[in-house]
C-alpha cells in the first residue's frame, strides 16, 4: 500500500498563546516534498508545518512524518 502524506500549516505567536492549524494540504510525493512544504508556508506565512503520512488514503491513523520551521514567518508582535 502506498503512504499518503498531508502537510498541516500552523499558526505560533507565544506572545499571544497562540498555536493554531491553519490549513491542511495532501502532498504529492512525486515532487520533492520540502519545496512543497516551503510553498504552503509561503502561502499560509506559516512559521510551522508538519507532514503527517498515513497507510490510508483516508487519513483516519496519522503519524508525524517530518516538521519543518520557517523563522521567516515567526511572529514579530511585541506582546
Amino acid at each position: 500500500m502506498t503512504k499518503q502524506y498531508i502537510a498541516v500549516t500552523y499558526d505560533i505567536c507565544e506572545h499571544n498563546n497562540l498555536y493554531e492549524d491553519m490549513n491542511e494540504y495532501v502532498v504529492d510525493v512525486s515532487h520533492d516534498i520540502g519545496k512543497k512544504v516551503e510553498e504552503f508556508a509561503r502561502k499560509d506565512v506559516a512559521p510551522l508545518v508538519k507532514v503527517f503520512e498515513s497507510n490510508t488514503s483516508d487519513f483516519k491513523s496519522l503519524k508525524l512524518y517530518k516538521e519543518y520551521t520557517f523563522k521567516t514567518y515567526e511572529c514579530d508582535c511585541d506582546a
